[in-house]
């Protein structure tokens, strides 16, 4: 998956300028390379020499590097077959909140007074079970009196 994220045209421009320009770069430096390489065992090189070492190492470079490729992409579409027969199966069956307060062992209503606190602090007892909870809450006043919020600690038990 490739995430991508909203930039501006001035963060665009300057990452294309630095890339363009890296691989102007490397291409230059590739191609001196390749260029002194060859001018260097042009004049000596017959038939029956085998190539340069420099060139064979290239070579060699380049089998690995093409190697190395039809790897990823191997692997790509295998992920891709896997993953596409995951999506066919249905999706669990979501977990109820009388479970979940089975499971950490509290009543229903001081789930859901966890569920809608802001903040909770959990104390745990010596042998790792919860022993008491601590929500902070924003609780809104009737609208008939006014709009204002009042924070209010329940601590529930």
């Amino acid at each position: 998956m490739i995430i991508t994220t909203q930039r501006s045209r001035l963060a665009w421009a300057i990452d294309s300028s630095l890339t363009a320009l890296g691989w102007a770069g490397f291409f230059f430096l590739f191609t001196r390379g390749v260029i002194s390489i060859l001018a260097e065992s042009h004049g000596t090189q017959t038939a029956a020499m085998p190539l340069p070492p420099t060139v064979q190492t290239l070579v060699l470079y380049a089998a690995v590097a093409c190697l190395n490729a039809g790897l990823v992409v191997l692997w790509g579409k295998y992920r891709k077959h896997f993953f596409t027969a995951l999506k066919r199966n249905p999706p669990q069956s979501s977990v109820d909140d009388a479970v979940v307060a089975s499971h950490f062992r509290l009543s229903s209503n001081q789930l859901h007074e966890i569920q809608d606190s802001r903040i909770t602090v959990i104390h745990h007892s010596s042998d790792g079970g919860i022993d008491h909870l601590e929500t902070d809450q924003l609780r809104m006043r009737p609208a008939e009196n006014n709009s204002v919020y009042e924070e209010s600690v329940a601590k529930v038990a």
